[in-house]
This record gives C-alpha cells, sequence and structure tokens, in this order.
C-alpha cells in the first residue's frame, strides 16, 4: 500500500520545490513513470530552471513520455536499478502506482538522504507545480502585451513630430520584431508614383546594400508578387509556400506578411520568419500590431492634410493669407538680424476680373485664378512665397539677405506679367488676363510689417491708377519706383 505523507510533510516538499528555481544549484530529479503521469510532469516541471531532470524511466519501450522526454534531451531507461545507482543526491519522483516499486525507492532514498515523491504526494506536487507554472506563463504573456502596448504608445507620441512614414514603420518594425520572437524580417515600403521598392530595415540578415534607397533586384519582384494577394481586410497573412528573395544581401525565405495601407493604396509591408505554427500570443500580438500601425498611418495622413487646409488655398493651391501672414512676421524678424538684408512685398491684382466671372461664370473664373497662381509661383525663386490674399489679390514676399537691387524685383514683376499675358484657356481661348502689380521693398533697418504691406498696397493703387498690366515698385518710404507697363490685350467678350 502506498505510504501517504503528512500534510506538514506535504507543505514542507512543496515550498522546498518551488524554490528550487531561485537556488543558485540545480536539484536533480529522477522521474518513475513515463505513461500519462510522467508526460504529464515533464510538461509540468521542464521549464523550471532550477530542476535538472536527470532521467525518467518505465519498463515499457515506447512509453508516451520517453518520446518528449528525448526532445528534451533527457535520458530515458527502461532499467530501474541501473538508474537508481548512479542517483545519489535529489528528488525521486514515482508516477507508476505500482506498491512494490515504491518499497524499492523507498529504501533507496533512506541512506541517501533522497526525498520520495510518489502517490497522492506526486498528483499534489503536480498540481502545484503546473499552477505555478500556469501563472508564470500568464504573467509573461501579459507583460509582453504591456511591452507592446508601451511600443504602441511610443510611436503613437511620434504623431506630434509629424514624422516621416519611413520612420514610422522602421520603429514599428523593430517593435512587432521583438515581440513576435520572429527569426528574421525585413521593412519595404512602395513608392506611390511608380510602385518602385525602397528596403528601410532589416533584422536577422545582413544589411541590404540597397537599405534606405529603391533598388531592382530580383527580391523586388518576389515581394511585389506575394502584395498583390494580400487584402485591405487583411491584418497579417501566412505566405504558403515562404517567398525567398533569393540575393546576396536578402537570401532568406518569409512566411508571414504584414501590410501597410495607407487609406486603399499599399504603402508598405513588414516580412516575418517565424519558426513553427504561430501561438495564440503571437497571434494577438500580430493583429494588434497591425490594427495600430495602419491606424497610425492614417492618422498622420489625416494630420497632414489639416496642416495642408490650415495653409493652402483650396482653389489655387498656393499658401492662403493665414499662412502669409505668419511667414511675414518670420522674414521681419529674421531680416533685421542682418547685415544687408531687405525684405519685399508684392500685391498683384486680376485685372478686370468681375467681368470674366460675369460673362463666363464662376467655374471659368476659377480656372483663370488658379492658371494666374500658376504663373506667379512659377516666376518666383524657390524661397520666395506666393499666397492668395483673398478674392482676386494674390500676395508675394520676397527676402533677401542681400540687398535686392530695383532690377531684381522688376525682373520678377515683369516675368509675372510675361507669364500672365501669354497663358490661354483651353475651352475659352479668346479670354485675356492682365494683372497690375505693386512691390514695395524694405531694408533690415526699416523693415516693418504693418508698414511693408501698407507700401505695397499703395504701390498696387499707383499701378492700378496707370492702366492695366503695370509694375510699381518702391523703395522704402520714398518714391523710387519704377513703371513698367506690359503692352498686351486685357480680357475681350
Amino acid at each position: 500500500m502506498n505510504q501517504i505523507r503528512s500534510a506538514e510533510d506535504l507543505q514542507k516538499l512543496a515550498e522546498s520545490l518551488a524554490s528550487v528555481c531561485h537556488n543558485s544549484k540545480k536539484a536533480d530529479v529522477l522521474i518513475f513513470g513515463a505513461g500519462t503521469g510522467g508526460l504529464a510532469m515533464l510538461e509540468a516541471l521542464k521549464d523550471y530552471n532550477g530542476i535538472n531532470i536527470t532521467a525518467i524511466v518505465d519498463i515499457t519501450e515506447n512509453a508516451p513520455a520517453f518520446a518528449l522526454a528525448r526532445h528534451l534531451g533527457i535520458k530515458t531507461s527502461t532499467q530501474c536499478d541501473e538508474v537508481l545507482a548512479s542517483f545519489r543526491e535529489g528528488i525521486v519522483i514515482d508516477v507508476t502506482g505500482d506498491p512494490e516499486l515504491y518499497k524499492k525507492l523507498d529504501a533507496f532514498s533512506a541512506p541517501h538522504h533522497i526525498e520520495l515523491i510518489s502517490a497522492k504526494s506526486a498528483k499534489l506536487l503536480f498540481d502545484l507545480a503546473n499552477h505555478q507554472l500556469h501563472d508564470e506563463q500568464t504573467i509573461q504573456s501579459q507583460s509582453a502585451r504591456m511591452g507592446l502596448l508601451d511600443s504602441m504608445l511610443e510611436v503613437t507620441l511620434l504623431l506630434e513630430s509629424r514624422p516621416p512614414l519611413n520612420d514610422i514603420t522602421c520603429r514599428s518594425f523593430e517593435d512587432i520584431h521583438g515581440h513576435i520572437q520572429a527569426t528574421k524580417g525585413l521593412a519595404v515600403m512602395f513608392d506611390k508614383a511608380d510602385g518602385a521598392v525602397e528596403f528601410i530595415g532589416a533584422i536577422g540578415d545582413k544589411k541590404p546594400a540597397c537599405e534606405g534607397s529603391t533598388c531592382d533586384f530580383s527580391a523586388c519582384s518576389a515581394i511585389r508578387k506575394v502584395c498583390s494577394a494580400v487584402n485591405k481586410v487583411d491584418r497579417f497573412k501566412k505566405i504558403t509556400p515562404p517567398i525567398r528573395l533569393g540575393c546576396s544581401e536578402l537570401d532568406t525565405e518569409y512566411n508571414i506578411i504584414l501590410p501597410v495601407w495607407q487609406d486603399a493604396h499599399l504603402a508598405g509591408a513588414l516580412l516575418f520568419d517565424i519558426q513553427g505554427e504561430l501561438s495564440k500570443e503571437q497571434v494577438s500580438s500580430l493583429e494588434m500590431a497591425s490594427a495600430h500601425l495602419n491606424m497610425t498611418f492614417k492618422t498622420l495622413d489625416h494630420l497632414h492634410k489639416l496642416e495642408e487646409m490650415a495653409i493652402f488655398d483650396a482653389l489655387t493651391g498656393v499658401f492662403n493669407r493665414r499662412k502669409f501672414d505668419m511667414q511675414l512676421h518670420h522674414e521681419v524678424s529674421r531680416i533685421k538680424r542682418t547685415r544687408n538684408g531687405t525684405l519685399s512685398c508684392g500685391f498683384i491684382d486680376l485685372d478686370d476680373f468681375k467681368q470674366i466671372n460675369d460673362t463666363y461664370g464662376h467655374g471659368v473664373g476659377d480656372l483663370v485664378l488658379t492658371h494666374i497662381a500658376q504663373c506667379i509661383e512659377s516666376s518666383l525663386r524657390d524661397y520666395d512665397i506666393c499666397a492668395r490674399y483673398g478674392g482676386d489679390e494674390f500676395v508675394i514676399l520676397i527676402p533677401a539677405d542681400d540687398a535686392i537691387e530695383g532690377d531684381g524685383l522688376e525682373l520678377i514683376g515683369m516675368r509675372i506679367l510675361e507669364k500672365v499675358s501669354r497663358f490661354r484657356l483651353e475651352k475659352h481661348p479668346e479670354i485675356r488676363a492682365s494683372v497690375s502689380i505693386g512691390i514695395c521693398t524694405q531694408s533690415s533697418e526699416t523693415v516693418d510689417a504693418v508698414s511693408l504691406m501698407k507700401l505695397a498696397d499703395d504701390a498696387l493703387y499707383q499701378a492700378k491708377k496707370s492702366g492695366k498690366g503695370c509694375l510699381r515698385i518702391k523703395a522704402d518710404e520714398q518714391f523710387h519706383y519704377r513703371e513698367s507697363k506690359k503692352q498686351s490685350s486685357t480680357y475681350s467678350a
């Protein structure tokens, strides 16, 4: 009959085993019985770092637990006496339920100071170990999930600085790769215009020679092919069979793809190589990461659009008055800090625009305004500002760290007059348009936002009085101006 230890002995034994993993020295464990009980004991104890399972013994060669033991590198044996002879210190666990074996083990353990756990004691130990193991796995799973959530929060906080899409993708790629325990990973982005593949990150392989740029080697076609099978509803997709990027830089296989969407456009993809079947935790992490990354892209896209709406004129595409006012004050402050800088401001008004609207309608009038805006913007330098100030009036800002001469301003103004006079609408070639331009320039010593705008407006008034298609330039507060007139016909009905 199996001996049953007292509750006090069982508690002492359980506490001893539970603390094994905290000891610097591992405890050796010998298991008798490789049936379902032995298999359950292996499953419960195999992940304890403080335990060394030296062997598992059973009289049957093909006992169920032997396969797992061999997989774990644990010795298996059918020779009870031989194994006992080599075991001198540790814990013996008997899950066979054999009374004769128990007597032998009990007699063996006493003189060698070996702890013997058997029958109900073994069941209790299994329950305790399995419960603790389950708790540890739950904690690890929750910790991994919290780590992923922390990473997502950090990426979300980056949105405040409006980072490029590539930076967001690369940062998310590194975090996701670590949390899903992938062996290898690759991050790519697609050019929206021509679909060219840009490699922005790789983990677990040599750094691609083309990282940070687009390339055209064989890996690109393989990536495009697998991406073509991805749907918008796919959080991630298992690639069967895995794709191999057969090139010197990335000669490896990937079996998981996580698509990155920008609205309906596939903006990029994260490729991973994950060994074995995906666990529940890996699936959950991939789904969470995909949802967050795509929502981040959508949010960033909306932020950029809101910024554009805040500073660009919706009709003409040039800056709006709000942006111009911001830039004017910025440039005034900057020019004041220069020695020889100047700041020039110009008002540009479309001549007889009301007549175009009344004759052809506001739709055609909008087209004329859009073309005028393009003529003005293309006549300026890259760092000059053109904005729609309101209605049919535009304003320009021309900063110069070294004083710009009147000839330079006249050249810009005449260029605008020339381009406006040449433009034609395809469906209404009979329309002719002209603009009147008034420009004022101030030095770093006299520059002032309010007076600069007022003097530019005065110059426009003088140009209007001089006739259509005129340019007038003022320097500081004196009428040192040049008056120019581009000979061109105005609108004719």
